[in-house]
């Protein structure tokens, strides 16, 4: 199923980053099939990247290779690793070079800011003042000469001739102003970027920067570190990309590669849970006993069902609630119980939030109790009961900034409200009939994702505006997590269904099948390292993990009889996450060496 998206997140406010008014744009599509150079001896006028100081009748393939690419690749290889002189040793003994002389003449205009030298060399007489009646130097007219560089550089297929042109010329601008050249400037906005017809938005965030009064103040605004710093490198590099890797190697390609073949033994590696890099001298493997599949530890203070666990932050803490309506909070180093929170009345605590730093914690009742607390840590002492609700008060989330805090209710009332440390409401989102099962804001405090039982809202934090909705039938939704990168957000719905999904599109990335899940609330989230898995309870009393990729892991017997209801992953150590169930029992699993 592909959900339909009606909107999508709005874009930054232009002239505030090189991604708005830099060379940002999204690099246009590479050739698939990289051609051999051409040789001197073949063609005195032919630069092409890669040509060989003689004809060479070498015809014979590096293991199923071309081995002109590998060679060349190997000498940018050499030079990224700094080995100068063995590069050019490996390019005089196999006859290949890195680049041709119009390739490297080119680098060294882009680098030495001669713009139009640089225009020329790329693209030959199809830009000349002339054919496309733009001016290349502060408004006046020069002189060209179609054979001066013959017919430019190959571009890669797709490539955008007038954005390329645009980048560069936008790069002259920017650096007339760095140098107070205002009447320069200008004339090359009005005479050079403007009839290019690029972005109207960028154009007008440009020409806003006229109004800078110091190249500080430039640098600032246009978020650009100068001529002086990396933007020339950085425009090499994104003009680099829409030419024909025939003619230039994309940059550091040999590393590229090597990440290509470590990436793709991690996505087919069932167990791997690292952040190390491995080792590129065998094929990559992570054994199943290196997993936390073993339980160690079973804490037995609830006198009921666990429906929510959740670690502190710092992972230095953990704290569990559920049907007694105790919160119980524990050390993390020997689990054992730090303090006990009491006060809500019989009926349950569904839900529990670390603030950022982990100071404070909000709890959320439901049935008969309907009502969220606000509880300070350090003291274990309660700060204030937080509104008033008739229905389920169902999850919270904090800001980023730690001093206000969402708070999600059935209570149509006052179902998504934002709270100060005071109890106090300082502001409630306008949506008709919202009654809030779950909700999510991402870590970068742009998004606030709601549920409710068969829609999912999205918001933009900041500005409260709702961006989008999607319906999704025949289903209950019961629980949302937001990736770390802010980008995906992992959905857990009735009949015993998980997906990924993005945000901005609402696009389903992956689904997530084999947990039961029909009769109850069963959370999932992320976990292990680097967020690689996918973790869930299920009405089985088995904990299942995946792959983000779909690919199921283990299904583990974990709380028997009922259900596992919620588990958790700590956050900094990836072989230790905790499980909740109607058996009254939280169970750490761990990686356990076991010494043979």
């Amino acid at each position: 199923m592909r959900l339909q998206t009606e909107a999508s997140r709005n874009s930054s406010s232009p002239g505030r980053s090189l991604s708005d008014i830099s060379n940002g744009h999204s690099p246009a599509k590479r050739q698939g099939k990289i051609a051999n150079g051409s040789t001197k001896s073949e063609s005195i006028g032919s630069y092409m990247n890669g040509h060989s100081h003689q004809v060479r009748p070498i015809q014979t393939s590096f293991y199923g290779h071309d081995r002109e690419e590998v060679t060349r690749i190997i000498i940018q290889g050499l030079t990224d690793l700094g080995y100068n002189e063995a590069s050019k040793i490996l390019s005089r003994e196999s006859g290949f070079e890195l680049e041709g002389p119009t390739v490297a003449a080119f680098r060294s205009a882009v680098l030495n800011g001669q713009w139009e030298e640089a225009e020329h060399l790329l693209f030959g007489s199809e830009s000349s003042p002339e054919s496309d009646g733009v001016s290349i130097s502060n408004g006046s007219k020069k002189n060209w000469s179609p054979s001066r560089h013959g017919g430019g550089l190959t571009l890669a297929e797709g490539a955008n001739h007038s954005e390329m042109l645009f980048w560069m010329r936008q790069q002259k601008y920017l650096e007339l102003l760095e140098g107070r050249d205002l009447a320069g400037a200008l004339a090359v906005l009005r005479q050079e970027l403007t009839p290019l017809h690029q972005d109207g938005a960028r154009l007008r965030a440009l020409s806003s920067l006229i109004m800078c009064q110091t190249a500080e103040q430039l640098k600032y605004e246009a978020n650009w570190d100068g001529a002086a710093g990396e933007s020339r490198n950085h425009l090499l590099s994104e003009l680099s990309r829409s030419i024909s890797p025939s003619v230039m190697i994309p940059e550091h390609r040999l590393a590229v590669l090597l990440s290509q073949a470590k990436d793709n033994w991690i996505r087919n590696c069932l167990y791997h849970n690292t952040g190390s890099s491995p080792s590129l001298y065998v094929d990559h493997t992570c054994d199943r006993v290196d997993f936390p599949l073993r339980t160690i530890l079973e804490l037995r203070h609830h006198t009921d069902e666990v429906w929510f666990l959740k670690f502190s932050n710092d992972g230095t803490k953990l704290a569990t609630t559920g049907k007694d309506s105790t919160i119980i909070v524990y050390e993390t180093t020997h689990y054992k119980v730090l303090f006990t929170l009491t006060g809500h009345e019989a009926g349950g605590v569904c839900y529990i939030a670390w603030s950022p730093d982990d100071t404070k914690l909000i709890s959320c009742g439901q049935i008969r109790d309907n009502s969220a607390r606000l509880w300070d840590v350090r003291e274990s002492t309660l700060i204030t009961n937080v509104g008033e609700f008739t229905y389920a008060v169902t999850s919270a989330a904090w800001a980023p900034n730690g001093q206000t805090f969402l708070i999600g209710s059935q209570d149509a009332s006052r179902a998504l409200c934002v709270w100060n440390l005071n109890g106090d409401a300082v502001y409630q989102f306008q949506e008709e009939g919202l009654r809030v099962y779950d909700l999510a804001i991402s870590p970068d405090g742009q998004r606030l994702v709601v549920l409710e039982e068969t829609r999912i809202l999205v918001f933009d934090f900041v500005t409260k505006e709702k961006l989008v909705e999607w319906r999704i039938d025949d289903v209950k939704l019961t629980s949302v997590t937001i990736s770390a990168d802010s980008r995906r957000m992992l959905v857990s719905m009735n009949e015993s269904k998980i997906r990924l999904m993005d945000i901005d599109t609402g696009q389903i990335l992956q689904g997530f099948d084999g947990n039961r899940q029909s009769n109850f609330i069963i959370r999932s989230s992320f976990g292990g390292a680097g967020e690689g898995f996918v973790v869930s309870g299920s009405e089985d009393a088995r904990i299942y993990i995946w792959r983000t990729n779909g690919h199921l892991v283990e299904a583990l017997e974990a709380h028997k009889p009922g259900c596992v209801n919620s588990v958790t992953w700590h956050p900094n150590d990836p072989t230790t996450f905790a499980s909740a169930g109607d058996d009254h029992k939280v169970r750490m699993c761990v990686f356990l060496h076991i010494s043979p």
